[in-house]
């Protein structure tokens, strides 16, 4: 035991030697210092790098006291710097960003910058890029840019809904500044809660999970809120077709600190309370708005410690009024989240990064109905109520061991509120008095999970991201533990390509009940119970990326992935089906299965940028009780699925872009055709069968669940910007269509008997079909000073 202290000892001390000297620090945007997160510092002309943490810290042993770093990040220009060190050295790296119309690129950094990125999977994709997304009624919207990736479906037609290598809504860890979201859509879907003005870059791994990530199976979406800006006061906002945005971010205590307020809002109800009042005489009122605040404050306590403070609250709200002479009743509906954070980062040294966080996060869905009779002076009061809380504490900590390791470990401990579904009733007349309440249960569950992970360059060549999570789950007095192991390995091949192999095994303590598929807020969040098991899957990723060009990659990755556990309501069942226990309307133990390969080839630099994805998968769902156990496509399952964006800066003033996105249809459930059955007797008016005859009834003819194939989906977006620098700031117009070639996408298909229109005579039933949207212009006037 002696020797192998010692060993150990030794091996630590030898690590250290090889690093004479150590720099660390901060990358940030020159003009805003705000902190960037995954910056790239390189050795120039070796593969010996780091990347910078979400919070923009990195860390790294030099092994020569004279060397030149390279540093860059996507828009922003490479900056080198040429150091010669006598002691561990502390710094602050601030990058410009780009504005030349041609960018500068120089070949011998793009080596290193692929060495230090073990990641599969993964993209990062920065705010000044998504502010070239094409708008749709004036907004531009975060997730329509993540559906334009590889692996990436949109689900429904104009919808956010995000399905990730052939998983659903649920499984996607959606985290805002850190803090998980249960629900990140407006107006049924049509829009997300992402207002782009507040947000600094987003994070998108679809399979290889670190192990710092648990909690959901198919994807990981890390948005990170601006901090503000430390350097000077700035306001920004806009006015589109249906909303407005006003942000403002200044410095704090001498730029010691920042803040930043961000609020969105539609106008919708400002015009459908007044039209629907005129064309009913008053008799009827609807109202419809969602909003949007983001809230954020730092402040430096000194060098070492930071201090952090974020808020979210957003809502869909409506209600609808109904007044005559004889009863006056209001129907209205709520669905939102609301989260909040507090962080300190420590530096206990150079080496040793710590954070620790205090998170609240909840979503709540509401609708309800309340009447009085005048008449008679009775009044009935209807509300469905469904929701989720969370309340809990991470610590994490990164330690920059050696210039061949880097460990990351932290533990979280959450506690869950679930409201699955609750119905409260009353009615008062001049006999009696009924108040009522039923639904499911109210159900409490504790988690705790711990991570460690160790980023180790073997070589040159080789470097590994290993780890494991593990996950402790409490409820009903039942325990669910799980060890997940998770492995990246990156092999470099050539002078600009890389080989990747990565394990990932994931559980999810969460369900998401879904009666429509498209993400409604009906849509219900279960945890993991005694009678339902947490979510499992195990992924295996094989990828190769090689830079073709300057500022041009190409990958391919190929992905298998089992799941199981899954559940979904059983036939006939939807979130409205009696009071009974969600538990007993579920089919569950449900396994799924996916594969398939994408391709991506991305140009990140000069005056024409953007992407071409393409995704060839197929996915799959079992249960026992569902299409007689046999498997059947996903809802989802796309055979093929294209992505495409393209942006170009003509000028300094003028920017334009396109999107087209083309996806096999998805498969539905569909009659394929009728036949006659015999029934005996035939109905009355009154639906008795008092006759002794015989009658013929039609019956549907299905070919299994999800056995029909809807058309193909495509469509173009067109946008363009139109910018001038003016006195008190900078103007812009922002114009777009969305549909541009007005393609009517299938959103809903039907059986319906047909006429000749000329000589009226039956023709049978043909099967016809509903699109929701045609071409639809947008405009946006945004503004900043």
């Amino acid at each position: 035991m002696k020797n192998l202290w010692l060993l150990a000892v030794l091996w630590l001390l030898a690590s250290h030697a090889f690093g004479q000297y150590r720099i660390s620090g901060y990358v940030e945007d020159e003009s805003s210092r705000e902190k960037l997160f995954g910056a790239t510092v390189v050795v120039a002309g070796t593969t010996t790098g780091t990347t910078s943490n979400f919070y923009g810290y990195f860390s790294m042993p030099l092994s020569r006291d004279s060397v030149t770093l390279a540093v860059s990040f996507v828009g922003y220009q490479t900056k080198y710097l040429t150091l010669s060190l006598t002691q561990d050295t502390s710094m602050t790296i601030a990058l410009p960003p780009m504005v030349e119309l041609e960018a500068v690129v120089v070949e011998g950094a793009r080596e290193e910058v692929m060495a230090v990125q073990p990641q599969v999977s993964s993209i990062n994709i920065p705010s000044k890029q998504l502010m070239q997304l094409p708008a749709i009624a004036g907004e531009i919207d975060l997730l329509r840019g993540l559906q334009l990736l590889p692996g990436v479906q949109s689900g429904t037609e104009g919808l956010t809904g995000i399905y990730v290598r052939g998983g659903g809504p649920d499984q996607n860890l959606i985290l805002l500044d850190g803090v998980p979201l249960y629900s990140v859509s407006h107006l049924g879907g049509l829009f997300s809660v992402f207002n782009p003005d507040v947000i600094s870059g987003v994070n998108l791994i679809k399979g290889g999970f670190p192990a710092r990530y648990g909690g959901r199976l198919s994807s990981v979406i890390n948005v990170k809120v601006k901090d503000g800006n430390r350097a000077k006061r700035q306001t920004s906002g806009a006015i589109g077709l249906v909303s407005a945005r006003l942000t403002t971010e200044g410095p704090l205590a001498q730029g010691k600190g920042s803040y930043m307020v961000g609020l969105r809002r539609t106008y919708i109800d400002l015009f459908t309370r007044p039209i629907s009042r005129a064309a009913t005489d008053g008799e009827v009122s609807f109202g419809y708005l969602f909003y949007d605040f983001n809230g954020k404050a730092t402040y430096d306590l000194g060098p070492k410690d930071k201090l952090s403070v974020s808020v979210y609250s957003g809502d869909d709200k409506g209600v609808g009024k109904f007044d005559d002479d004889e009863s006056n009743s209001k129907t209205r509906f709520q669905w939102g989240n609301f989260l909040a954070t507090a962080r300190w980062n420590h530096l206990i040294s150079d080496r040793l990064f710590t954070n620790l966080s205090l998170n609240y996060t909840r979503y709540r869905f509401l609708v309800g109905f309340e009447q009085e009779d005048t008449q008679d002076n009775s009044s009935q009061f209807y509300e469905y109520r469904s929701g989720i809380q969370d309340v809990g504490a991470r610590y994490e900590m990164e330690y920059y061991l050696s210039k061949k390791h880097q460990l990351l470990t932290g533990m979280q401990l959450t506690q869950h509120y679930f409201t699955p579904g609750v119905n409260a009733f009353k009615s008062e007349d001049q006999n009696e008095k009924s108040d009522t309440t039923f639904g499911s249960f109210n159900i409490t569950a504790q988690e705790l999970s711990w991570y460690l992970e160790d980023q180790w360059e073997i070589s040159r060549r080789f470097k590994l991201n290993a780890g494991a999570h593990l996950n402790f789950y409490h409820v009903d007095g039942k325990t669910f533990s799980s060890l997940q192991p998770r492995a990246t390995l990156r092999m470099l091949t050539g002078k600009y390509a890389s080989f990747k192999l990565s394990y990932a095994a994931m559980q999810q303590n969460v369900h998401l009940l879904s009666s429509s598929g498209v993400g409604l807020p009906t849509d219900l969040w279960v945890p993991a119970t005694r009678k339902v098991r947490p979510q499992i899957s195990h992924q295996v990723t094989v990828a190769y990326s090689q830079q073709i060009a300057k500022g041009v990659e190409l990958s391919a990755e190929v992905y298998a992935k089992r799941m199981n556990h899954l559940i979904a309501y059983s036939e006939g069942e939807n979130w409205l089906s009696g009071g009974d226990d969600w538990q007993e309307r579920v089919e569950s133990d449900g396994e799924g299965a996916s594969k398939g390969l994408e391709v991506f080839l991305h140009k990140k630099e000069g005056r024409f940028t953007g992407w071409v994805g393409y995704t060839l998968s197929k996915t799959d769902r079992q249960f026992e009780e569902i299409n007689y156990g046999e498997p059947f496509p996903y809802r989802f399952d796309r055979r093929h699925d294209i992505g495409i964006l393209l942006t170009y800066r003509i000028n300094e003033r003028i920017d334009i872009s396109a999107t087209w996105v083309y996806g096999t249809g998805n498969a539905i459930t569909l009659g394929e055709g009728r036949y006659l059955a015999v029934g005996y007797g035939y109905p009355s008016l009154y639906g008795d069968f008092p006759n002794d005859r015989y009658y013929n009834d039609e019956v549907e003819i299905y070919n299994g669940r999800n056995g029909f194939r809807m058309k193909p989906y495509h469509r173009a977006d067109f946008g363009i910007r139109f910018t001038k620098a003016k006195k008190w700031g900078e103007r812009t117009w922002n114009l777009g269509f969305y549909n541009a070639y007005n393609r009517a996408n299938p959103f809903y298909y039907y059986w319906a008997d047909s006429y000749n229109n000329t000589t009226h005579e039956y023709e049978g039933r043909k099967l016809k079909q509903i699109a929701l949207f045609p071409i639809i212009p947008a405009f946006s006037y945004e503004f900043k000073f």
